[in-house]
C-alpha cells in the first residue's frame, strides 16, 4: 500500500521548507484529468439561480470575450463538493494527499476546496500577490498548505501560478483591497510590485500540481489566450492546525485524510 514515506526525497522535503513550495509532475492520470475536466464543464453551466450560486464568482468580461464553455465567465468558486461528488473524491487522491502529508504532516485533515479559472484576457493583476494566511490566521501553527491541480496546460502567459520563494518565512504580511478597476476585489499584499522580480513561474502540463504553504506569496498568472485555464485548489492542514477564531468552516473542513502515513478510508 502506498504511504507518504514514499512520496518525497529528503532533498525535496528540505527544499519545501526553504522555498515554501513543491512541484509534482503528473499528479493526475489522463483518465483522471478528463474526469475532473468533465466535472468542471458541468460546474461552468451552473445557473445564476442555483441554491449554491453564491459560492461562485464571475468577472465582468464582455460577452464577446467569453469562452463559450464558460458562458458566465466564472473565475472562482468554493465548496466544490456541493456541485459534484467527484470533487469530494479528489480530497483522497493518493498521490496528492500522501504528498501533502509528507510535506506538512504527519497526519493531515482537509480544510477547503475552490477553483480559479483564468478566463480569456485574465490580467496578472486580477488576482495579484497575496498569502492565503491573510484569510486563515491566526492558527495554532503554520502547517496549512494548498495544492493547485492544473486541468489545463499553463505557462507565464496563460495563467500559471507565480510564487515568491522563501516568502513564507516573513509571517502574514499586511494586505489591502486592490486598487484596479478590473480586479477580483480579494485581498492582496501591500506594496505588491516589489515581488514581481522575486517570483518564479513554471510551465505546467495538465495533470501537474503545485503545493505551497499558506504564507507563501503567490498570484494567478495572466491569460493571454482565448480559452479558459482552470486549476483546482485544495487546502489541507496538519491534524493539530486549528483555527483560533471564527474562521473557515467550509464543506468537509476538518475531516481526516491521512493517518499513520496512509489514506484514512474507514471501512476499506
Amino acid at each position: 500500500m502506498l504511504t507518504s514515506d514514499q512520496m518525497l526525497s529528503p532533498a525535496e522535503r528540505a527544499a519545501f521548507e526553504e522555498n515554501g513550495f513543491h512541484v509534482l509532475r503528473g499528479a493526475l492520470t489522463p483518465e483522471e484529468l478528463e474526469n475532473y475536466r468533465d466535472a468542471m464543464t458541468t460546474l461552468f453551466l451552473t445557473p445564476a439561480d442555483h441554491p449554491y450560486a453564491d459560492r461562485l464568482f464571475s468577472n465582468d468580461l464582455p460577452p464577446e470575450q467569453r469562452d463559450p464553455r464558460n458562458p458566465r465567465a466564472l473565475w472562482n468558486g468554493f465548496d466544490l463538493p456541493l456541485f459534484d461528488d467527484r470533487f469530494y473524491d479528489l480530497i483522497f487522491h493518493p498521490k496528492i494527499a500522501l504528498t501533502m502529508d509528507a510535506l506538512i504532516g504527519p497526519d493531515i485533515n482537509f480544510y477547503e476546496t475552490c477553483f480559479v479559472t483564468k478566463t480569456p484576457h485574465f490580467t496578472g493583476t486580477y488576482r495579484d500577490w497575496h498569502q492565503d494566511s491573510a484569510y486563515f490566521d491566526p492558527q495554532t501553527n503554520d502547517r496549512n498548505c494548498a495544492v493547485v491541480i492544473y486541468l489545463d496546460d499553463m505557462d507565464k502567459d496563460s495563467g500559471a501560478t507565480g510564487v515568491v520563494p522563501g516568502s513564507h518565512k516573513n509571517g502574514t504580511l499586511p494586505h489591502v483591497t486592490p486598487a484596479e478597476d478590473f480586479s477580483s476585489r480579494h485581498l492582496e499584499v501591500a506594496d505588491k510590485r516589489q515581488y514581481d522580480d522575486k517570483s518564479v513561474t513554471f510551465r505546467f502540463q495538465a495533470g501537474d500540481a503545485l503545493f505551497f504553504l499558506a504564507r507563501t506569496l503567490h498570484r494567478a498568472g495572466g491569460n493571454k489566450t482565448d480559452t479558459s485555464r482552470t486549476g483546482l485548489i485544495y487546502n489541507y492542514t496538519r491534524k493539530d492546525t486549528l483555527d483560533l477564531g471564527p474562521k473557515n468552516r467550509s464543506i468537509a473542513n476538518g475531516i481526516p485524510v491521512v493517518r499513520n502515513r496512509r489514506l484514512y478510508l474507514p471501512g476499506r
